[in-house]
């Protein structure tokens, strides 16, 4: 059996990339090493929008090959990003296949270039989708320099519909595409999915929740484009037809206290803000909450709503949002609603829909179960056998 060498270049160690890293490396017929330019992550760093100092500890380094090119510094990642000694570790590394994140980072330009000029093929992963509001002018000054950047990439690691409607919108064939969805930490959301009761029950208990209340949660920094405010108004709007909910806002950012004041024009209904949220308790959270809400204006793909309905969350999301469609992570009338962004009214009526039909709303949650379980699977192993066949072709 031939081991086939893949390098992932990478701008820093990711929360939940890196336990894909880990099960592509338990493959007996890969051998992979990951390239990271940034200690970022790894280790601590401030998040502007978090407004706090933030360190992961759930990266599994010790559990696949790794280097950090620029040793221990912690660099941003933004378009500066660079490793000028990435060039000479991928030649001694010597791989069948190169896969890069993006292109706006000069390291990840860098990888691009190595691999076109020694011909090694290259895979590309982005949450890139044209949901979102962007610019006329920006779009038509982009659109020569990205559509000739990808002819250059060989396939493209796809993490859902409207990622894929972005690459077709500049010139990619279909035969390039490979569906991968984005992974998370499965080892983690599976032995919580064990437990899932055990999980609703402990937080349900912790703010007081009865099994009869109505909890919708929402996960994101609290700044502005994320609009969880739109959520706190659909409430009042349900209040004024009887219904009463709870609202979990798990995060911090800069929109947290005006997300407070508006909380205070509730009746009935109540807003906890349980701040932000290590990863190792969300899907306990997942787990006490009913519908899973996410207002954003802007959201390629989110992670989030990839763990809440592998923990059974029915979701209702803004049309601006990257994660719906027909083989995506919520499809519409079978596990979540999809809404106009910013008409709380429609906002309104979807919760709605969903909170007075207990039975679509068991369905919904039974079927988000269903596929996001489908949709690891391809992330943390599918993905990398499909791709490694398509190596050999």
């Amino acid at each position: 059996m031939r081991v086939q060498r893949i390098a992932i270049v990478v701008s820093h160690p990711i929360q939940h990339f890196c336990p894909q890293y880990a099960s592509f490396a338990k493959n007996p017929r890969v051998e992979i090493k990951v390239f990271f330019a940034s200690a970022l992550g790894f280790k601590k760093y401030v998040d502007p929008s978090f407004g706090q100092e933030i360190a992961w500890d759930n990266l599994q380094l010790d559990r696949f090959p790794h280097v950090f090119l620029n040793g221990d510094q912690v660099l941003p990642a933004n378009r500066q990003l660079d490793a000028p000694s990435l060039d000479a570790a991928l030649t001694a590394f010597a791989p069948a296949i190169v896969i890069t994140y993006g292109y706006f980072q000069k390291l990840q330009r860098r990888a691009y270039a190595w691999a076109r000029r020694n011909r090694v093929p290259l895979a590309y992963i982005s949450d890139s989708e044209r949901r979102q509001h962007r610019s006329w002018w920006k779009e038509l000054i982009k659109y020569p320099f990205i559509k000739r950047y990808f002819s250059g990439i060989d396939y493209f690691l796809s993490v859902g519909e409207a990622n894929e409607a972005f690459y077709k919108y500049y010139g990619v064939p279909e035969k390039k595409l490979v569906r991968m969805h984005f992974p998370i930490d499965i080892e983690q959301y599976a032995e919580a999915s064990e437990n899932y009761f055990l999980l609703r029950d402990k937080i349900r208990r912790q703010y007081g929740f009865a099994e009869s209340d109505i909890v919708l949660a929402v996960v994101g920094k609290l700044v502005p484009w994320k609009n969880q405010g739109d959520i706190i108004d659909a409430m009042g709007l349900l209040e004024s037809r009887g219904i009463q909910t709870h609202l979990l806002i798990l995060g911090s950012g800069t929109m947290m206290n005006e997300l407070q004041k508006r909380a205070l024009n509730l009746q009935r209904s109540k807003v906890h803000f349980c701040g932000f949220v290590h990863p190792s308790q969300l899907p306990g959270f997942y787990a006490a909450t009913d519908i899973y809400v996410h207002p954003a204006s802007a959201e390629p793909h989110s992670i989030a709503i990839s763990e809440a309905i592998f923990m059974g969350c029915p979701v209702i999301l803004s049309d601006r949002c990257g994660s719906y469609g027909k083989d995506d992570d919520v499809q519409e009338h079978l596990n979540g609603l999809v809404y106009p962004f910013g008409n709380i009214e429609a906002l309104a009526q979807k919760l709605y829909e969903i909170i007075t039909q207990p039975l679509q709303l068991k369905s919904f949650a039974s079927y988000s179960k269903t596929i996001g379980r489908k949709f690891q699977l391809r992330a943390h192993r599918e993905v990398l056998t499909e791709l490694l066949l398509r190596i050999k072709d």
